[in-house]
């Protein structure tokens, strides 16, 4: 089966986010070909972290915490009034920062990507909103022998040995190729095959 495409314009905003994803992707496997070391602990931390607490553990967090507080007070206040008692005040302190601590408890969110891939995205694309590609009658094609980029008369022949890595998000696709040239796709300019078969057709050429 071929994919084609037919290059559209770049003019959904949604995907200045996304191309700086794309980006972010693949400065993270360029790392993880140069320190494999530093990753395979990151990995093993990441995997803790996302053991932790679910949604209705947070939620009886957030009950704790507040009862936690309550009791706080209600040890801190007296405590604290004359003859004062230590064990109290000790207590009502803990009582507060463990309340605190609970009610602050939230879910771990993804880091953006860094100021640099959003940078580079935007130049990405600007590049490609500068063009009229209504106008400019780009096809790209993936059949048994690899891709063939087509610009009126144009054409570049690219073998899939010469690939070297494809970066997913909702809309877009980043294949890099040649050396460190890459190529932006969008998912809506697919009109010949699917989009969940497009990356299993590249992973299976490649390990051919």
């Amino acid at each position: 089966m071929d994919f084609i495409f037919h290059i559209t314009n770049y003019d959904d905003p949604a995907l200045d986010a996304e191309a700086a994803e794309l980006l972010r992707q693949r400065l993270e496997a360029k790392s993880r070909q140069t320190v494999p070391g530093v990753w395979r602990v990151t990995d093993r931390l990441n995997a803790r972290a996302s053991k932790g607490p679910g949604r209705e553990t947070r939620r009886r967090y957030r009950v704790y915490g507040v009862l936690l507080m309550a009791l706080g007070v209600f040890a801190l206040v007296p405590g604290l009034m004359e003859p004062r008692i230590p064990s109290l005040i000790l207590t009502g302190g803990l009582a507060l920062l463990l309340g605190l601590w609970s009610l602050c408890l939230r879910e771990r969110k993804p880091l953006p990507p860094p100021a640099s891939c959003r940078r580079e995205a935007a130049e990405l694309l600007g590049g490609r909103r500068a063009v009229d590609w209504s106008e400019a009658s780009v096809k790209v094609c993936f059949d048994e022998e690899g891709m063939t980029v087509s610009a009126g008369e144009g054409r570049e022949a690219v073998p899939y040995g010469d690939m070297t890595g494809l970066f997913e998000t909702e809309r877009l696709w980043l294949l890099v190729y040649g050396k460190d040239r890459a190529l932006l796709l969008q998912k809506k300019d697919l009109v010949s095959g699917t989009a969940e078969d497009f990356l299993p057709h590249l992973q299976g050429k490649k390990e051919k």
